[in-house]
């Protein structure tokens, strides 16, 4: 018997630029492919017409910036957008980091890109839920909101294997 997640698609949504977000993208994406679950992670795209957003590059971006070269700034990060909320776009659901004391404007974008697709969301928060933007708590409900990565993969396992009924609309 398949998995009631089997083939489904995810998006790992996350700080980047103003913190290094491999790690907790590089703990969930191997356990998530071991459940059959494609994820996209914007460190590795799957396009074959790609565009990096490793730390190279963004040291790079952060040099044109200081520099005052807006325009190639801005070229680049149409498409590093572009291919992002595409992504978003093409998963079945999200699982994102929130950590309140860094600024991620694309994080928000692509949560707003979710509920507007009406895309189940699973956040977690560093420090916990008790540290949750008041704004996101807005935009979802409180029970896909976790403390840690550690409760968003238990949620999504009982989903996966029939524990836990899917309750909400937001699953296609």
């Amino acid at each position: 018997m398949e998995n009631a997640l089997y083939r489904t698609k995810t998006y790992l949504a996350g700080p980047m630029q103003y913190k290094n977000g491999e790690g907790w993208r590089n703990k969930i994406q191997p356990w998530l492919e071991s459940r059959n679950i494609i994820v996209f992670n914007p460190y590795h795209k799957p396009f074959i017409k790609d565009t990096d957003e490793h730390d190279t590059i963004r040291e790079k971006l952060g040099i044109l910036m200081e520099e005052g070269n807006y325009d190639a700034v801005a070229e680049r990060m149409k498409v590093v957008r572009s291919y992002d909320l595409n992504l978003v776009d093409r998963s079945d659901f999200i699982v994102c980091y929130i950590d309140p004391t860094i600024p991620t404007i694309g994080t928000i974008e692509e949560l707003v890109t979710a509920v507007r697709m009406k895309r189940p969301t699973f956040i977690f928060v560093e420090g916990g839920k008790k540290l949750c933007p008041f704004w996101i708590l807005g935009m979802f409900p409180h029970k896909y909101i976790y403390d840690n990565l550690e409760d968003v993969m238990d949620m999504i396992e009982s989903i996966d294997d029939g524990k836990k009924e899917i309750d909400s609309d937001r699953w296609r």
